[in-house]
């Protein structure tokens, strides 16, 4: 069989306009009809979809994205201060925190710098540096604040044995305003200005005493102290009041009166009333301005002064430092840094 003809020569029918056209001129569309080049027509894209697929929404061995987790950051030098003076609350300075009311943080590096008195005003290092956290207070974006007193309960919890444990509460400058009397006594004499303890010493406070016959019987009683007894009762059940003794009958029966005055008698067992101490119905008295001899296993109190504290832990009990702001403003090591538990537990 030969090939076919080149078709020079011939003609071909559109079947489309049925004009006769020159045969080489024509097309083949895409359904069969054999048209002019002029009147070709493609397929309708319509008639033949594509297949399209979702938009692609992840990338081929791709890995999440990194959750940036907390870090702890440096504080300026002295970033710390005290609160107003007789304020339990510390100022801490950290520009753009970025933390909330209820917040929990800890604190690493700080290094207290405080004159020698009044020690009501000294915040032990150990206190911030390794407690489990303490719960801020925003103030702004550039402050808040929290009590070193916060971890109190935390320490209660992890030494108390209700039964077998006895916890000592301090009386002057930890349920008695101390510090107040004594500052209120030495603006009266021209030898301290208003807001400021700094210069306040054991000297100032025993001519303080000496000036008012009644002193301990008109000392006032800290705000927060009703509170500390309940948190002390809640657990350990009961709590028992070491006082330095002032060294005459009546300065000691004048405390005996405002613990009763204020807390109840001792060992009635109602309300907040403390436990006797050595002697029924009192309450005990350190001598010599040396709480030593009340420390040992299974001892604790809680007291204002570095002095009394040291005295009692040397002995085999533990102590909590009371912290009272004095009016000292700064404090803090240029090292301290702060961030959340979570890394820095």
């Amino acid at each position: 069989m030969s090939n076919f003809s080149t078709g020079k020569y011939a003609k071909a029918i559109s079947d489309r306009s049925g004009m006769a056209f020159p045969y080489r001129e024509m097309r083949k569309e895409w359904n069969g009809h054999l048209v002019h080049y002029t009147e070709y027509e493609l397929k309708h894209p319509q008639l033949e979809p594509r297949l399209f697929k979702g938009d692609a929404q992840g990338l081929q061995n791709a890995r999440p994205g990194r959750v940036e987790p907390p870090v702890a950051h440096t504080l300026t030098e002295n970033a710390m201060s005290a609160g107003a003076t007789d304020s339990i609350v510390v100022n801490v300075f950290d520009p753009g925190h970025g933390y909330s009311t209820g917040d929990r943080l800890r604190f690493r590096g700080c290094e207290s710098h405080f004159p020698e008195y009044p020690q009501v005003s000294h915040m032990q290092d150990h206190d911030i540096n390794y407690a489990s956290g303490h719960i801020l207070t925003k103030i702004d974006d550039e402050n808040f604040s929290f009590s070193p007193n916060d971890i109190l309960e935390e320490w209660l919890e992890a030494n108390c044995n209700p039964g077998t444990t006895t916890v000592y509460v301090d009386m002057d400058g930890t349920l008695a305003e101390w510090y107040q009397a004594v500052a209120t006594y030495m603006q009266d004499q021209g030898l301290l200005p208003d807001g400021e303890w700094y210069n306040m010493t054991p000297v100032d406070e025993l001519a303080a005493i000496a000036a008012d016959p009644s002193y301990f019987t008109n000392l006032g009683k800290r705000a927060e102290a009703n509170a500390m007894i309940d948190l002390v009762m809640s657990k350990n059940n009961t709590w028992n009041v070491l006082t330095t003794t002032t060294g005459t009958v009546s300065g000691d029966a004048q405390k005996l009166s405002w613990i009763t005055t204020h807390f109840g008698t001792p060992g009635s067992g109602s309300g907040r009333a403390p436990a006797s101490g050595s002697t029924p119905g009192d309450i005990d008295y350190a001598p010599q301005y040396n709480k030593a001899g009340y420390g040992g296993a299974n001892k604790m109190l809680i007291d204002d002064r570095t002095t009394y504290i040291d005295q009692f832990e040397g002995a085999g009990g533990k102590g909590f430092k009371y912290f009272e702001s004095g009016g000292i403003r700064k404090f803090g090591g240029g090292n301290m840094s702060v961030g959340p538990l979570t890394i820095l537990a």
